[in-house]
């Protein structure tokens, strides 16, 4: 069963992101920054990231991220042209409005881990 890491701080969203990947049958790992490869299980296959926290907002994390094989969720309260070419050219597979976060993790789970 494939892990996921999330990059979140405020309780409540990773609490319900928590949830959503339990009922979709996923694990989840709780992280609040990255270290060495040899620090992920071998199982993570996904991470997701609030971009407007100033601690994970950095185009280095998900490039970290990246250069470990994973696939990369931002979400960002307000999505901007500028930042979302930046965190694509990072690598993020896709950037998410907080907004729609919860809703569509579902259909996003289904999408990268398949």
């Amino acid at each position: 069963m494939p892990e996921i890491l999330l990059f979140i701080k405020d309780f409540e969203l990773g609490s319900r992101l928590s949830s959503a990947c339990v009922d979709k049958g996923k694990n989840r790992s709780e992280e609040r920054r990255v270290g060495k490869a040899d620090s992920f299980s071998e199982l993570v296959k996904l991470a997701v990231v609030d971009m407007d926290e100033a601690v994970f907002s950095s185009v280095g994390l998900v490039s970290e991220l990246k250069r470990h094989g994973l696939k990369v969720i931002g979400t960002m309260a307000q999505i901007n042209n500028r930042e979302q070419s930046k965190l694509r050219a990072a690598g993020c597979d896709v950037i998410i409005p907080r907004s729609s976060l919860i809703k569509n993790m579902p259909n996003l789970l289904d999408e990268l881990l398949t």
